[in-house]
């Protein structure tokens, strides 16, 4: 056999084996494929059932030690029976988290009740009122005291023009000196004032003449950042306390918007398009309509009912690219990618945010159904996200956006979660539902 025949010999067996190692690859993938769409088609036809048991708060697809596709069933505390231990000959396996709880609070003042007038007379209005300001975030506002019998107290209008709208912004009782301090406010800021008097019947006067002071100058908030900002930082809608930037998006026009959650822009459906959203949000130091960088412009209500199918807790807010960037601070992972890809478990993520800045981690379960705690309710999630660990997020990480470790590739906005683990949206359906995707590398 001469040594050219052997060479030919030997190149058809490495081809061959090549062919049969890639076939092999191939059939395992196609059979990790079908268990996976069998494993969740089980969990599916079970789920209702299982979370009709006391403290089952939701169920998901992951992997057991040896790789094997399982259902998880995840439970608000140890020993809640009736969870078997396979269905359909798919193993189970059950994991206490604690209960999943959206991870920014609404903050809404209580409103004040009035009482209805016991005669039809109006008490005279304040006469020489007057506005001073005495440092970067007070003004004091005085009058001449009203001598009617039947003087109760005084109610404080503020707004940021002359002709504008004057919204109130609290009472004073008779007889105080200064009449009333306005705190709390932006430096270097103008405001124009209005009292009235209200006697005990509950009858109000007419407003007096507008009179305005400017606070002085001073230090912004910690958390505020220099416009452009970036994202991962804190936001949200006046009413709210705080939650994350998301990522910038765009739609086909070149319009930007910055990308949170329903609960930190849209207040739980409560909030009105065209509010304003902050940077930073009203908890860490953010104002309106001072800290403005933007306009709510679309949401995707959530349905508050354990029988409901959510899809999606997200928002957003017109801006532009003077008032936002694309990338994080510099301590993040830096500018997204604008390819998202699939998630699946064991996949290694990270994420920016508001509370625990830069964290990794790790999928750990897909296809998650969850019930999730709001103020307004509880509301029911489906093809959910699930990650690990615990220290993946914390309150105030709300609305941040969660990418692959290799490439930033988008894959979730993180919206909810528990002591132990993170969920999120999947991302694309974030952006289908907008018709925006992720203005990034």
């Amino acid at each position: 056999m001469t040594r050219r025949v052997l060479c030919k010999i030997l190149l058809v067996v490495v081809a061959a084996i090549g062919l049969f190692v890639l076939s092999g690859v191939l059939q395992a993938q196609g059979n990790s494929d079908t268990a996976f769409e069998r494993v969740k088609a089980v969990q599916e036809r079970h789920t209702d059932r299982l979370m009709a048991i006391e403290d089952v708060e939701g169920t998901a697809v992951g992997l057991d030690q040896n790789g094997q596709h399982q259902v998880r069933v995840f439970t608000a505390r140890q020993g809640v029976g009736g969870i078997p231990r396979n269905l359909e000959g798919v193993p189970v396996e059950v994991v206490v988290t604690g209960r999943f709880y959206a991870l920014a609070k609404p903050s809404v003042p209580p409103g004040q009740a009035s009482r209805p007038p016991k005669d039809r007379t109006p008490p005279a209005a304040p006469t020489d009122l007057q506005a001073a300001a005495v440092s970067s975030s007070q003004i004091d506002l005085t009058w001449t005291a009203n001598t009617e019998a039947d003087l109760s107290y005084y109610n404080v209008y503020r707004s940021t023009t002359s002709a504008g709208t004057y919204g109130k912004i609290g009472s004073a009782p008779k007889g105080t000196s200064p009449n009333y301090s306005d705190i709390g406010l932006p430096s270097s800021t103008t405001y124009w004032y209005k009292v009235t008097a209200v006697d005990t019947s509950g009858n109000e006067s007419l407003k007096c003449t507008p009179v305005s002071a400017t606070t002085a100058a001073g230090p912004m908030p910690p958390l505020w950042c220099t416009r452009p900002v970036p994202i991962g930082v804190s936001t949200g809608h006046p009413a709210i306390t705080a939650g994350t930037i998301g990522c910038r998006v765009k739609d086909t026009a070149g319009k930007v918007y910055a990308l949170s959650n329903n609960h930190v822009y849209a207040n739980e459906n409560k909030a009105a398009k065209g509010d304003n959203v902050l940077q930073p949000g009203s908890y860490d130091g953010g104002l309106n309509p001072r800290d403005a960088i933007g306009t709510l412009y679309n949401f995707q209500p959530i349905i508050f009912s354990r029988g409901a199918n959510n899809t999606i807790d997200a928002a957003i807010a017109l801006s532009s690219t003077a008032n936002l960037d694309n990338q994080t601070p510099g301590a993040g992972y830096g500018t997204p990618s604008s390819t998202t890809v699939q998630p699946f478990v064991g996949q290694l993520v990270q994420k920016y945010g508001r509370t625990t800045l830069l964290t990794t981690g790790n999928v750990y379960a897909v296809n998650a159904t969850v019930n999730v705690g709001y103020s307004s309710g509880t509301a029911r999630f489906v093809n959910q996200i699930m990650i690990t660990p615990g220290t993946f997020s914390a309150g105030g990480d709300s609305g941040s956006l969660i990418v692959t470790q290799n490439g930033n590739n988008p894959v979730g906005l993180l919206f909810a979660g528990s002591s132990s683990v993170t969920i999120a949206c999947p991302i694309d359906l974030v952006l289908t539902r907008f018709g925006v995707s992720v203005d990034g590398e």
